[in-house]
């Protein structure tokens, strides 16, 4: 799956602004695409933005069934605010319902017919909102590092005038990846946290770790409707394997939780080959191309991925 590229090769990614409203503000979105086929809208974690799924947007396996579209959320990347109200004035902070809606404007905006939607931590948790509160928008949800609550993140520092901020969020995100994910791509996802405007970080996290609960509402949420898959990096502390585990669990029927081995909390943008290996199981079973059930656990074995480095040895607890 990788590519080796020369001295005047052009990405065939094409980018290119929408314009969406939000809440009744009209909002300039940045989107990226590529591909043909079922629609697969991507969204970025928290702080940060597309550039997360830049190795998806070139995966030429996936491309030619798939337009693999990824866009920053307002306030992120190169979606400006909006120039209608004096943002400036007040703090930036995410709910549930704006995420939710934005999301759904979106798709709305693209004309998308019955896409997937695949996000990661921030992205993949409100796919519990889109299934309870949008189930016949989606084709499927695709929830990488989900989980029904995800307290104490909302952190005041997170913006204080004397934290410099950028290099803390950047490494508070080092320890979340798998040790055995190349180095170059670890430092790659620091590095587009430290693109991220003061506040925006923590203004997302608001809706990561106090907007969004859904331990006590599991049974309002219709995965039977819009199957949801919920894929957990086996090194995410934040939202383990288990959580989501224990998510699907609560949900029921059209539900499903895998536990991806060996990667952590920023699975697309960490280890990208690894994961376009994992994901394009999980989206063979959202097509029905795959005749088996997806496992419990997928390794990189199961997906005939070799490790380099292998995995260091687990300490004994």
């Amino acid at each position: 799956m990788s590519v080796t590229r020369r001295h005047g090769d052009v990405e065939p990614i094409e980018g290119k602004y929408v314009h969406v409203e939000v809440e009744g503000v009209d909002h300039r979105i940045y989107v990226e695409e590529n591909g043909e086929g079922i629609p697969l809208l991507c969204q970025h974690t928290a702080g940060n933005n597309c550039q997360e799924w830049r190795h998806l947007l070139t995966d030429e396996e996936l491309t030619d069934r798939f337009r693999i579209i990824a866009h920053d959320l307002p306030y992120h990347g190169k979606s400006v605010p909006p120039t209608s109200r004096e943002w400036w004035t007040e703090d930036y902070t995410m709910t549930a319902t704006r995420f939710a809606e934005t999301l759904v404007s979106l798709a709305d905006a693209l004309e998308l017919e019955e896409p997937i939607y695949m996000g990661s931590s921030m992205g993949g948790n409100i796919c519990l909102e889109l299934a309870d509160w949008y189930p016949d928008r989606f084709r499927a949800l695709i929830a990488l590092e989900c989980g029904a609550h995800s307290p104490g993140f909302y952190i005041d520092w997170l913006d204080h005038p004397q934290v410099n901020t950028t290099e803390v969020n950047a490494y508070a995100c080092w320890g979340l990846m798998a040790p055995q994910s190349p180095e170059q791509a670890r430092r790659e996802t620091m590095y587009l946290y430290e693109q991220g405007a003061n506040g925006v970080f923590k203004g997302d996290l608001y809706y990561y770790s106090v907007d969004h609960d859904y331990r006590d509402k599991l049974d309002q949420v219709d995965a039977a409707s819009c199957p949801l898959y919920i894929a957990n990096g086996e090194y995410d502390y934040l939202t383990t394997p288990e959580d989501g585990r224990q998510t699907a669990e609560g949900i029921g029927e059209g539900a499903v939780a895998v536990e991806l081995a060996e990667i952590g909390h920023f699975p697309m943008s960490e280890h990208p080959e690894l994961f376009n290996a994992y994901i394009t199981e999980i989206l063979a079973d959202v097509t029905g191309d795959r005749e088996e059930e997806l496992p419990e656990v997928m390794t990189p074995e199961d997906v005939g991925f070799e490790l380099h480095p292998p995995a260091p040895p687990r300490e004994a607890e």
